[in-house]
């Protein structure tokens, strides 16, 4: 009979062990669900500030999308080296660069081994003279009568631009038949070779707009290359600095430029078929559908977009009706 009642107690003990440990794990599920629902309801709410912290935002500008590409060019004009007719001391008329008429002029030589105020016909000093009227440099470079706009159209122009410059200034002395200088017709127009990529689009005949240096002008086009690639242009007039810099970059104006309201090309999203931005307005972001003017590499100008209003230029899905705060990238 003790030995029943003995295992009654611990049944019953055992059974009420089993029922509380149930009920702790009631309460368990019961506070982690809450939890769980607390963290939810709680991401739920402030959602926007989760999303919006994400987003970046420029403002859109006045400004304008250009066309410009860096070429190569090599200058050709009518130039003609002076060589010295006697050996002797050099003394220049007037500056470099000057312009003379065709017989004055440009130098005059001390033969060698006179001195200053020697009398006789063998001491005499020797006036070298501009064989054509222009500029008078005294800087040659062996291309003068190579580097011609005759040669430009009728030769080989791989081998033509392979030849190499040789330059030379003068010292106070010279040799017999030595170049003392070069003078350069600047009344005739200045011609170039262009080094491009493709000639794709290009035809005789057709004007480039050109900057060289401070000057931009329209050039001709004479003939077209396809080895080496490029074009053969005639300037309107004579180029400051091509007899002294035959090789120079030049920059080429391909398309017109376009003036507006541009924003970064990354700020462009495409929601379904329409093309658009997400703007920011009185704290909310929305999305509007645009008309892209022009663009480059990096900017789009677009149509009927106010100056300084702030785009987001992190775009993607969601965005729309999104409360943010602007904080510029």
């Amino acid at each position: 009979m003790g030995a029943t009642n003995n295992e009654q107690r611990t049944t019953n003990h055992e059974l009420e062990g089993a029922m509380a440990g149930k009920r702790r794990k009631k309460n368990y599920w019961f506070w982690g669900v809450l939890f769980i629902a607390l963290v939810g309801v709680s991401l739920w709410f402030y959602r926007p500030d989760f999303s919006s912290g994400t987003i970046k935002f420029a403002v859109a500008q006045t400004g304008t999308i250009t066309h410009e590409r860096k070429i190569a060019a090599t200058f050709v004009n009518q130039e003609l080296p002076i060589s010295s007719p006697i050996s002797g001391r050099v003394h220049f008329i007037g500056k470099d660069g000057q312009r003379f008429r065709r017989g004055d002029g440009v130098a005059t030589l001390q033969p060698e081994g006179a001195t200053p105020g020697t009398n006789g016909k063998s001491a005499q000093n020797q006036t070298i003279q501009a064989t054509i009227g222009g500029l008078f440099f005294h800087q040659t470079d062996g291309l003068e009568t190579i580097l011609t706009a005759q040669n430009l159209i009728t030769m080989d122009l791989d081998k033509l631009l392979a030849q190499k410059a040789s330059t030379k200034i003068p010292g106070d002395t010279v040799e017999a038949g030595e170049f003392v200088g070069k003078m350069v017709n600047n009344l005739i127009p200045t011609q170039a070779f262009l080094e491009l990529t493709s000639i794709e689009g290009l035809t005789v005949g057709k004007m480039m707009r050109l900057t060289v240096g401070e000057q931009t002008v329209q050039a001709k086009i004479l003939l077209k290359s396809e080895r080496p690639t490029g074009v053969v242009v005639v300037f309107p007039n004579f180029i400051d600095g091509s007899a002294t810099k035959k090789h120079q970059e030049v920059t080429w104006k391909y398309q017109s430029s376009t003036s507006g309201v541009l924003v970064p090309q990354c700020a462009l999203w495409r929601q379904g078929e329409e093309l658009g931005i997400f703007l920011w307005d009185e704290g909310v972001v929305h999305f509007k559908k645009v008309k892209v003017l022009d663009q480059d590499d990096s900017y789009a100008c677009i149509e009927n977009l106010a100056s300084g209003i702030p785009i987001v230029i992190t775009p993607r899905n969601g965005l729309e009706g999104l409360v943010a705060e602007v904080k510029n990238s």
